[in-house]
């Protein structure tokens, strides 16, 4: 995954839209009745314009703190989960089918550290692939890549990849299991 700067051109649409998300549709319910369905659907039609790229449905759930939104890119059906936050200039890709729960936390930026002091920012893209699910409060370090059908556990600290069908839990995360094996024994 490449470092990339992201740089949002802000047009009178994605202006209105970024207002309005932000001081508004971000706290509307996100419950299952017709409302939150509603609330759902404004939430998607506000933030489509701000997002890096989009494609089909997704959801960005509510309290999403997405930035400016420049950094992010939706796949269908991609969803970001209640309270989720994308701090940093680096890209976020959400894939495919991929879910999260509440509060997680998406880090694609760093500080650089060098033996003298501080040296500005690391900025490394982050991956989350095509049916992958990461539970409550997992935050995704810089450069980060979670594989196609995997698992994060609840609290997850991902700080290296986690391959395709993992199943990945702790702080820091480690692979535990492969969602393979486990199905076929049945757990």
């Amino acid at each position: 995954m490449a470092d990339t700067p992201n740089k949002q051109r802000w047009t009178p649409l994605k202006i209105v839209c970024y207002l309005l998300y932000r001081l508004i549709a971000k706290h509307l319910p996100d419950d299952l009745g017709p409302v939150g369905r509603a609330c759902r659907r404004l939430r998607r039609l506000l933030t489509r314009p701000l997002l890096k790229e989009s494609e089909g449905l997704f959801s960005v759930g509510q309290g999403v703190d997405l930035g400016n939104g420049s950094c992010v890119v939706m796949r269908d059906h991609a969803n970001l989960g209640p309270r989720c936050m994308i701090s940093g200039e680096g890209t976020l890709t959400v894939g495919r089918h991929a879910m999260m729960g509440a509060g997680c936390m998406i880090v694609p930026q760093n500080h650089r550290y060098l033996a003298s002091g501080y040296g500005g920012f690391m900025t490394k893209d982050v991956l989350i692939d095509d049916h992958a699910w990461l539970g409550h409060r997992v935050i995704l370090l810089p450069g980060v890549r979670i594989g196609k059908h995997a698992i994060v556990g609840a609290s997850a600290v991902v700080r290296q990849d986690v391959p395709d069908y993992g199943i990945a839990v702790g702080a820091p995360a480690r692979v535990t299991k492969d969602r393979r094996a486990a199905s076929a024994n049945g757990a």
